[in-house]
């Protein structure tokens, strides 16, 4: 029922009676009535790299999607992101066989080749993560090649999550992935437990030279111009090293600063 002035309606009077059927037309007050993402304001173009270009590893599964992937990395990023893009992948095919479960291959490599693009000038925004950022370039590049939005939203996933702690393991398998091969590549997390043998192939295919000081440069360069962004993240550490008196956020001094007065 609505009352004189109230302007507000169940979700069960909105009925609409069609024949001997009725129809509940959607409600776009409901979650699941509305598109699964919402795009950034700016949307930074992701270029087709040269053909000349687009080669996938051995090793990397050999679709169109991982060609052109592999050739964003060989034409606009770095030796240091395309070694540590590739191990990445590999420590994370190789976790994920060890599961014994099924799990795509080819997005997790696509995954692997995106998740720090966000980090070099030409896809990295003015006020979001940089995780962020290279989610948001993967789902551009997917929906260029009409890729299907569920796979998308495991891609984006994956790549925004995977500095995040604690969630990946609740998300699909590649998200976990990802976070793990991450997690092994930058802080060796899982080292002793991988084979070692398959490791030193990994590593001699796509060295760690000078790796553990390069990578940290590479995050400051990120994310140098927008530090704001790493506020309560791991990134925060490495703002705090090289950043003459940065000043740390602070969770507890956050809540003790609110405007709000205890009642």
């Amino acid at each position: 029922m609505m009352s004189k002035g109230d302007n507000t309606m169940s979700v069960s009077e909105t009925t609409i009676q069609t024949g001997n059927s009725s129809v509940k037309p959607t409600d776009v007050r409901m979650a699941d009535a509305r598109a699964t993402f919402r795009r950034p304001r700016i949307v930074l173009s992701v270029p087709t790299p040269a053909l000349k270009f687009q080669k996938a590893e051995p090793g990397v599964p050999d679709t169109q999607l991982t060609r052109e992937a592999t050739g964003l990395l060989h034409e606009f990023s770095t030796p240091l992101l395309f070694n540590h893009s590739h191990r990445v992948f590999f420590w994370a095919n190789e976790l994920g066989r060890q599961t014994g479960e099924p799990f795509d291959a080819e997005l997790l490599f696509i995954c692997a080749a995106f998740h720090d693009l966000g980090l070099l000038k030409k896809f990295s925004s003015d006020d979001d993560r940089f995780e962020v950022d290279s989610a948001n370039a993967v789902r551009q590049f997917l929906e260029h090649h009409d890729v299907p939005p569920a796979r998308i939203q495991v891609a984006w996933d994956a790549i925004s999550l995977h500095t995040t702690p604690g969630i990946a393991a609740y998300k699909p398998l590649e998200v976990e992935l990802l976070y793990n091969g991450v997690g092994l590549d930058v802080l060796g997390i899982g080292y002793e437990h991988f084979p070692e043998d398959l490791r030193k192939k990994i590593v001699d295919q796509y060295p760690r030279i000078n790796f553990k000081q390069d990578i940290a440069k590479a995050f400051l360069g990120g994310f140098e111009h927008k530090t704001q962004t790493t506020e309560g993240t791991c990134n925060e550490d490495i703002c705090s090293h090289f950043i003459r008196n940065y000043k740390r956020s602070n969770f507890y001094d956050q809540i003790q600063n609110s405007p709000f007065q205890n009642s």
